[in-house]
């Protein structure tokens, strides 16, 4: 019984897994982000209306092929979102993504302010 235990889900298919999972957070976040304009929002609406739509480039009568374009467009129109999202934006949530508890931009703890030394000589 010296045997090792395999894992239950290979560590390539781990890996393939969370990026898909970061993927959607990073979606989720560029449409929650007041930065990026409407026209690239709109392009995962439309790709969910395409899937659910009876319409289809291929037919779902034919098990498995009927879902292949349903996949790709979803794929497609999730792509073509981050890519025309601000490239700028797109890495703060990628950054943000990547480390969970730091700031989501660097500036986001820094308080700008001024100040004056004042010594115990000088009147009040």
């Amino acid at each position: 019984m010296s045997e090792q235990r395999k894992p239950v889900v290979a560590q390539d298919k781990v890996g393939a897994l969370a990026q898909f999972v970061r993927t959607l957070q990073l979606v989720w976040r560029l449409l929650k982000d007041a930065r990026v304009s409407l026209f690239p929002k709109l392009i995962v609406p439309a790709a969910i209306l395409y899937v659910l739509s009876p319409i289809d480039l291929m037919p779902d009568l034919i098990l498995g092929f009927g879902q292949l374009d349903d996949l790709g467009i979803i794929a497609l129109a999730l792509a073509l979102f981050i890519e025309l999202c601000p490239h700028k934006i797109v890495a703060e949530h990628r950054r943000a993504i990547a480390s969970p508890g730091a700031p989501s931009s660097p500036d986001e703890n820094v308080i700008e302010g001024s100040y004056r030394r004042v010594s115990d000589d000088e009147p009040h």
